[in-house]
């Protein structure tokens, strides 16, 4: 039996969730459950299980992240304990009150979620962004051709400038480690919205967009790595890019890049680090390639970035920071 706990100004109680609790979901039984739903055109919501003490109890709630795919509904029925949740059927949560579950949502609140997923209730800059996480929508050939553009919206478009040489630490992690950058431009008709970097690696195998730098203070010492925000405009070219193949490898080697949701969490990645000196210290990379960095005067550590990317990739996942 799980004790209660009672607020007497709100007149309510708290019983708590226990551990190993029968029936009690984690975030991998909540995603997996959804997944395996018909979601019409393989979108499912997002979701995140936070868990909280509250008078001393543990509380999960199941946060749904606000992402532009809404609609979602489902293309077979579902039924379960005697109801069933339709297939075509849309259904909503205004204010308090729920879509009844044998009726689907009024016309209106419909409209505004397809406006919301084709981006038609946006400025031309957000739309861009919203336009780009659908990279199969797009003509995009660069290599060949030094532009882009959406299939569907043809007045949205990408021009690149002529590559430079560059070099960066991370261009020593790929078989030949030629760089070369280069500008983006992001126009709608004939206007430019904004500009970004790009790069190529391994000469010109691999094209991304630029990624961030951050450093770790350990032992008075600044330590540094690259990583992507995924929220941001160079994480979602980043994207774009590699058609959300989240991989950065050419020939069998792949730069040490981070991946994050936010800025946020790149910044808890970073208090870890900083608060796990001893881990930092006993890991060793399985890779650190031979450098030209002194030729360079580069002061980003390759063996600090091996050391970074195995740590990243042993807890990235458990908390969640992509």
């Amino acid at each position: 039996m799980c004790r209660k706990y009672v607020f007497p100004e709100d007149g309510c109680e708290i019983i708590g969730l226990t551990k190993g609790q029968k029936d009690r979901k984690n975030q991998a039984n909540l995603i997996d459950f959804l997944r395996t739903k018909p979601f019409a055109g393989g979108l499912r919501p997002e979701i995140e299980l936070i868990t909280i003490k509250l008078g001393g109890h543990n509380i999960d709630i199941i946060v749904i992240k606000d992402n532009p795919f809404k609609p979602y509904f489902l293309t077979s029925d579902i039924k379960d304990k005697g109801k069933c949740v339709r297939s075509n059927y849309i259904y909503t949560r205004i204010v308090d009150t729920n879509t009844p579950i044998d009726k689907s949502a009024d016309l209106y609140h419909i409209e505004k979620m397809w406006y919301e997923r084709f981006g038609l209730d946006l400025k031309p800059s957000e739309r861009f962004k919203h336009l780009l996480l659908n990279p199969n929508d797009w003509f995009e050939d660069f290599g060949n051709v030094e532009y882009a553009y959406h299939k569907n919206f043809p007045e949205f478009r990408i021009e690149i400038t002529e590559p430079k040489d560059m070099w960066e630490p991370f261009c020593e992690f790929y078989p030949n480690n030629k760089g070369f950058y280069g500008t983006a431009y992001f126009k709608y008709q004939s206007g430019i919205l904004f500009e970004l970097t790009y790069i190529y690696c391994d000469e010109m195998r691999i094209m991304l967009g630029n990624p961030g730098t951050k450093h770790v203070r350990i032992d008075n010492e600044s330590y540094w790595f690259y990583y992507y925000d995924l929220s941001s405009w160079d994480g979602i070219f980043m994207q774009f890019l590699r058609q959300k193949k989240m991989y950065f490898d050419s020939r069998g080697l792949g730069a040490p890049f981070l991946l994050f949701k936010n800025n946020d969490k790149v910044n808890e990645f970073t208090k870890y680090l900083e608060e796990n000196k001893e881990l930092i210290n006993s890991t060793i990379p399985d890779y650190v390639p031979e450098t030209r960095q002194k030729e360079y005067q580069s002061v980003v550590s390759l063996e600090f970035l091996g050391k970074v990317k195995m740590i990243y990739d042993k807890i990235a996942y458990t908390q969640h920071f992509v």
